[in-house]
């Protein structure tokens, strides 16, 4: 064992990922066989003289809430792999991805477990031709009464206005935002269309060298302006601008001491140490920000990230931006002071477009692929991020596969984003011209239905309005409305007098 490393310092061993595309949905794998799998994979990809041995020792499993109705899954997979005597950790939606890994790699560092095991999975697609083609899908029973440990986030992510009057849906929320920032750049309706458009078609160019993504078929800038298969959903979003989260996917870590990690035999080569991870858990709906094209949580988490690897995000070999829709890395690349050209991608995945978005566990596909990335390169840093909500939460960590002298750092920066970012009140009942502050159309098979608007009254509260006037979707999607006055009433929205 080197000396310089601490016998204590966790370290990922293993990586494992597993996806299906099946057509029959009888013949297809629930999730929990999929987290299984990638598991297994994982133990595999160890290196260990035993990988049994490795799984067998687990002391931890951890998985983050899918869209699925499993009460405790880490339990199956803990069955699965010989470790039945192991804790399990459920993660609800809404707490942030990273939070596993700094759960299992404190427990690590306290000396409460050697060996974890982090998992998370869907099988959405398999839900979906079950529902088209009228199928009774049956899905694997958990294990035990429940989850020996069940975290939950603090607060909820939406606000009661924003379920009532049409924002309830991520796309629409996101696409507000980035009207807000189109906005705040000075980009015409065209010109943002058009950076949109470049932007995710770059994504899909990376999707296409990933043997793991979910599409890999190319997306030109034209075919992202919109086509008959790839209509308007929430403007100036079209279907292939928001995540794809209908896959089958799951990846898998094995997390040990360095000692244990030396003892078991695994292959040093293909160590990953994490570096850092910064989360802030501070929470405000986005009708209650006062920038809604800005997020204080991405900065400060930002600069404490580059603080602790003692170098700038802009100069770091690798990075996979948390890519649910635009507005998410085009946030991140302002707040992080990102030059998109001095890297080779902002993803290494593909993006969860085409890469694949499974619900809550995107970012174990992306440490994957960041991890096979730090491999080829020992010396290098990849840094990843992690949204929850509408940019409500956020993280990033750093990884390498040479560890820092100083160990991993952590690093919750929830009070100083809470005292960064400015807020404003809701008003829903106010009646009155207002100033609008960001809105979408919303669409339905690329028939625009409502125009929503997020609005600032005279007072400085905000409400929400919509309308289902043609002539109002024509007028908000040809021309540049906010600041522009509109005349609210209650939820309804009007042009001004």
């Amino acid at each position: 064992m080197s000396p310089a490393i601490d016998p204590r310092t966790p370290v990922v061993v293993g990586i494992g990922v597993a996806h299906q595309r099946n057509e029959d949905p009888a013949a297809a794998r629930d999730a929990i066989a999929l987290m299984i799998d990638a598991t297994w994979r994982a133990g595999i990809d160890s290196g260990a003289a035993d990988s049994t041995a490795l799984l067998r020792a687990a002391e931890l499993v951890s998985v983050p809430k899918g869209m699925w109705l499993y009460t405790d899954p880490a339990r199956n997979v803990a069955h699965a792999i010989g470790a039945a005597n192991a804790r399990t950790a459920l993660v609800d939606l809404g707490v942030l991805q990273p939070s596993l890994f700094r759960h299992a790699c404190s427990a690590i560092l306290n000396g409460e477990v050697e060996v974890a095991v982090v998992v998370g999975g869907e099988a959405k697609y398999r839900s979906l031709r079950a529902a088209i083609a009228g199928f009774e899908l049956v899905d694997t029973e958990s294990d035990g009464p429940g989850p020996d440990e069940f975290i939950r986030p603090s607060a909820d992510i939406l606000h009661p206005i924003e379920i009532a009057r049409g924002l309830p849906v991520p796309a629409r929320q996101y696409a507000i935002i980035d009207s807000a920032l189109r906005h705040a750049q000075g980009l015409t309706i065209v010109q943002h269309a058009d950076a949109l458009a470049d932007l995710w078609s770059s994504f899909s160019a990376v999707a296409q060298n990933n043997p793991d993504a979910w599409n890999r078929e190319f997306a030109s800038p034209e075919t992202l302006h919109g086509t008959a298969t790839n209509p308007m959903f929430a403007f100036p979003y079209t279907k292939l601008h928001c995540s794809q989260w209908n896959v089958d996917q799951a990846a898998a870590f094995v997390v040990c001491s360095y000692e244990r990690a030396v003892a078991l035999g695994c292959d040093q080569t293909k160590f990953v140490f994490p570096r850092a991870i910064v989360e802030s858990n501070f929470m405000a709906p986005v009708v209650e920000r006062a920038e809604i094209h800005r997020s204080p949580a991405v900065g400060i988490v930002g600069s404490t990230l580059a603080e602790a690897i003692d170098r700038p995000l802009d100069s770091v070999e690798y990075l996979d931006l948390y890519s649910c829709f635009p507005a998410a890395v085009r946030v991140q690349i302002e707040e992080f002071g990102i030059t998109p050209s001095a890297h080779e991608a902002l993803t290494v995945t593909g993006g969860m477009t085409f890469g694949g978005g499974p619900l809550n566990n995107y970012t174990f596909q992306s440490l994957a692929k960041l991890c096979e990335r730090l491999r080829r390169a020992p010396d290098a840093i990849a840094v990843g991020s992690a949204v929850s909500g509408m940019l409500t939460k956020f993280g990033a960590w750093a990884w390498s596969c040479t560890p820092s002298a100083d160990g991993v750092r952590f690093a919750d920066v929830t009070s100083a984003v809470a005292a960064a970012t400015a807020l404003v009140g809701v008003d829903p009942t106010y009646v009155g011209d207002a100033r609008v502050a960001g809105y979408t159309i919303a669409y339905d098979k690329g028939v625009a239905l409502q125009t929503i608007a997020i609005v600032d009254t005279p007072t400085g509260a905000r409400s929400i309005a919509s309308s289902t006037d043609p002539a109002i979707h024509a007028e908000f999607s040809d021309n540049e409305w906010i600041g522009r006055l509109v005349r609210v009433d209650g939820d309804v929205l009007r042009r001004s007098a």
